[in-house]
């Protein structure tokens, strides 16, 4: 077992075992409070109830936990608020952050919610009256919201809406679905009731025009590019085999990774349409094992399985966002170095990913058609790490070291005879 597999098996051994150091004394100091807080009940602690039905009807003056399938919040939480439920009802107030995941998220009217609220939920509503302090971030296949939004509101609910996400995740703003609802001109004022007679003309509104930012511009540009170039340098001092495969395969079949890379990225986006499905299951699965009162295996399939898919997503995501543009700008200065110097070098390699990402940010940044060039950029990467990994997977096991009567023809092995004579019988 090689030094990086008792890392790995270190980090992880590591994790579980501050998993099991936070939740075991929960359970020791009463953490685990029931499945519900009466009215007139003030709880100086943070609490983590469990049940069929949970109801906060009381005080608690801490944070709280709650896993259940029918979740009704009418009291007081002057901590955050960590929600898992089936159907969860707020209309209380909660003093610090909110994170739900349900399938039903009701905010009533009397809901005060002072910090900001992330929620996760099939459906999500909230009445008149009810308030979020800060920022909104929701994702959703519907919702009625009729509250307010003290700050900000980052939501994307609806089919539409989750593909837009889907494409600023992944960098492809130009690729968004805009939908635009004309409004109707006002209908023009009768002479009679002009104060002139009918005289005066109707100016149409002049619209002002603002200069280009440019500062804004190159402070944006010079951002993403040193994003990339960081990354790229962290790449190659840590993953540099890898990156020169890749970088072989986008140098030595150009178009055939373009047009792979292409079908990677439709089968990448039709994966995490996939995860988002699994995410789902989970969480129904999770909510069955609860009801049954096996709340610890629920906690322990959302910890497990989820970390498992944060991980996948997260690599996924930072290979075709910077993965797949480090290598084209790589290959292509690479090359053009070469060409110039003749010769290869560390040095080099680290001009070649600061030129080449420049190069790219420049051309990705050019309006109207920037995206265009991102896109074949993200493709032809995408298909030479893909070409490389099949490379990678192809290459043939070391054989066995062979004997010294094969490696010197010249020596016989022991017991060999010498030329001329046969093996007498037995």
């Amino acid at each position: 077992m090689n030094r990086s597999t008792h890392s790995k098996l270190l980090v992880l051994a590591l994790t579980l075992l501050l998993a099991f150091d936070m939740a075991t004394p929960a359970a020791a100091q009463g953490l685990i409070y029931g499945s519900d807080i009466p009215a007139g009940t003030t709880v100086e602690q943070d609490v983590f109830l469990v049940g069929q039905s949970v109801s906060i009807d009381g005080t608690v003056d801490g944070n709280v936990f709650v896993l259940g399938d029918q979740v009704e919040i009418n009291g007081t939480v002057n901590g955050s608020l960590v929600l898992v439920g089936q159907n969860a009802a707020v209309g209380g107030t909660v003093g610090g952050a909110a994170y739900a995941a349900a399938l039903t998220l009701d905010l009533g009217p009397q809901a005060q919610l002072q910090h900001d609220l992330y929620v996760a939920a099939v459906s999500l509503t909230s009445g008149k009256g009810s308030l979020i302090g800060r920022d909104l971030f929701a994702v959703g296949l519907d919702s009625g919201l009729d509250g307010r939004v003290g700050r900000n509101l980052h939501a994307a609910i609806g089919p539409l809406q989750l593909y837009n996400g889907l494409m600023r995740l992944l960098g492809f703003d130009e690729l968004t679905i805009k939908l635009h609802f004309a409004v109707p001109a006002p209908q023009p004022t009768p002479s009679a009731q002009l104060p002139d007679g009918g005289r005066a003309l109707l100016r149409p509104i002049e619209k002002t025009a603002y200069p280009f930012d440019w500062a804004a511009w190159g402070l944006n540009l010079l951002r993403n590019w040193a994003v990339l170039f960081l990354l790229g340098l962290l790449a190659a001092w840590l993953l540099r085999r890898t990156l020169q495969h890749a970088h072989t395969q986008a140098r030595a079949h150009p178009l055939q990774a373009a047009g792979i890379g292409l079908l990677v990225l439709v089968f990448a986006i039709a994966g995490i349409g996939a995860a988002l499905l699994l995410v789902v299951l989970i969480f129904v699965l999770g909510l069955g094992l609860n009801s049954l009162g096996l709340w610890q295996f629920s906690l322990g399939l959302w910890v497990l399985a989820y970390s498992a898919l944060a991980l996948v997503l997260t690599s996924l995501w930072f290979l075709i966002v910077y993965g797949t543009k480090i290598i084209v700008a790589y290959a292509a200065a690479a090359w053009l170095f070469e060409r110039l110097f003749h010769r290869r070098a560390f040095w080099m390699d680290v001009l070649a990913l600061l030129a080449g990402t420049l190069v790219y940010t420049l051309l990705r940044a050019i309006p109207y058609a920037g995206w265009i060039f991102g896109v074949l950029v993200t493709a032809a990467g995408a298909g030479a790490a893909w070409l490389a990994y099949r490379v990678w997977r192809q290459k043939p096991a070391p054989s066995a070291a062979a004997s010294p009567a094969a490696s010197s023809p010249g020596k016989r092995g022991a017991g060999a005879l010498p030329p001329g004579k046969k093996q007498p019988r037995k």
